[in-house]
């Protein structure tokens, strides 16, 4: 980037200091504001040097990979408990329209633009190459803090789970990086913690195998998103005989003031639940390693995906509030409760791994997704070439990409102490993620044609 910019401002006639100067600054602006044409992008998708083996059902479980994870576990239950009641089951349905008229948008740029850069490419061909640069490194910021926060929420739930079922426990030293921030001083401390071992070893593991094969990578996400799923569906269906009518009154409770229940209550649950729908952006990042067909599976990935999403959260909240008092599902885990009341400890641990399946396959969706950004940037010279240097004996994966944008996760893992909680790690990459989303499809539509 910064190569072509000095050679394109190379001045031809340094005597002339003033026409020189407005030509430098012509140029910087022009350099800054280049559009990347639809049809050369178009051409290069058609060239590319990945494999194209991404199906209708892969790019749907790519989606739901990244879209359900632990939300559906802690932040719906909360939601309910601490601001909407019963009536979250509403907040989800009104959550859903935005994050629906968002998935319209990317379905609609994924359709003319079929690349992996996502956003920075759809940037590249609107607003030019600086902003392009900006989004494509708010894209990396984005996957890396969620993969980072979600390893973290994986050590803790693994340790959960296996204190549950053999009442053996990880030293909690080596739960967490040793260095925290204090927000009260306002600066960095060292803790009494080791580093966040379990986390670090999964981000490895998932590196390597997309790094070994993309068809290895997108067979494992498959499996543990079906597997989760079917955990879900089990959840449900084994708790409708312990549903009672009465937990559903009132629908929606009387405001304690403030955003505790009532309509601001119920509003405020609905931005949270909102959040619970991101993640259907990953499949656009997949685009260049999707079948020929890319242009029609993409759009429809991404809205099956988000639909299957949203009924699966609808079923869940139904279930959970009507087995259970609104009120009993504060807490870390919310959907204990309910297992709880059944008094089935195989259910209680089967969710304890579909919550694991689920955080899983989101960190494995973001480090492959983050990977393909780099892929993107790079072939548009904006990052080395070595970025976008394929691996030929492994299906032409992407060795040094992926793993130059999992070693600052992998880093961060093992010497930030990251909050886990569900919410904090639904919120931590979607407030990154809303600055990156297209703001208005027929706009941008209308930009790219014209």
């Amino acid at each position: 980037m910064f190569k072509k910019w000095w050679q394109s401002l190379t001045l031809k006639n340094p005597e002339d200091n003033s026409s020189n100067d407005k030509t430098a600054f012509g140029k910087i602006i022009s350099q800054l504001t280049t559009r990347k044409p639809l049809q050369d992008i178009i051409t290069q998708t058609n060239e590319g040097e990945l494999t194209r083996l991404l199906g209708f059902f892969t790019l749907n479980t790519l989606g739901l990979g990244a879209i359900i994870g632990a939300g559906i576990f802690t932040t719906i239950g909360n939601a309910a408990a601490n601001f909407a009641g019963p009536a979250e089951i509403l907040s989800l349905l009104i959550g859903a329209v935005p994050a629906f008229l968002t998935a319209l948008s990317y379905a609609e740029m994924a359709s003319m633009i079929p690349a992996s850069g996502s956003c920075y490419t759809y940037t590249y061909t609107v607003m030019g190459e600086y902003s392009a640069w900006l989004v494509g490194w708010d894209l990396c910021l984005q996957h890396m803090c969620a993969a980072a926060a979600v390893a973290v929420a994986w050590a803790n739930y693994l340790e959960s789970f296996i204190e549950f079922v053999s009442s053996t426990s990880i030293d909690h030293q080596l739960l967490s990086g040793p260095v925290n921030w204090n927000v009260t001083a306002q600066e960095f401390y060292v803790t009494e913690s080791w580093m966040c071992l379990s986390a670090v070893l999964i981000i490895l593991c998932l590196t390597a195998i997309i790094v070994y094969d993309v068809g290895a990578s997108s067979l494992l996400n498959s499996i543990i998103v079906i597997a989760k799923i079917l955990i879900l569906i089990t959840f449900i269906c084994v708790c409708i005989k312990y549903i009672d009518p009465k937990n559903y009154h009132p629908i929606l409770p009387k405001s304690e003031g403030g955003d505790t229940y009532g309509i601001k209550g119920m509003l405020h649950a609905t931005t949270i639940s909102f959040f619970a729908f991101i993640g259907f952006d990953s499949i656009t990042t997949a685009a260049q390693e999707a079948t020929k067909e890319s242009a029609k599976l993409l759009p429809l990935s991404i809205l099956t995906s988000l639909g299957i999403a949203t009924i699966l959260y609808l079923g869940i909240a139904s279930v959970m509030f009507g087995v259970i008092n609104y009120k009993n599902l504060k807490g870390t885990y919310p959907i204990g409760a309910v297992c709880q009341i059944t008094g089935m400890k195989w259910l209680e641990i089967l969710i304890y791994l579909a919550a694991i399946f689920g955080l899983t396959s989101v960190m494995l969706v973001n480090l492959y997704a983050q990977s393909r950004i780099f892929y993107s940037i790079s072939k548009d010279g904006l990052l080395p070439p070595v970025f976008s240097k394929m691996n030929l004996l492994k299906r032409k994966s992407e060795v040094n990409n992926t793993a130059s944008s999992s070693s600052p996760t992998t880093t961060a893992t093992a010497t930030i102490k990251i909050p886990y909680s569900a919410e904090r790690t639904i919120t931590l990459s979607a407030e990154i993620q809303e600055a990156n989303k297209p703001a208005g499809s027929p706009v941008w539509a209308s930009i790219i044609t014209g």
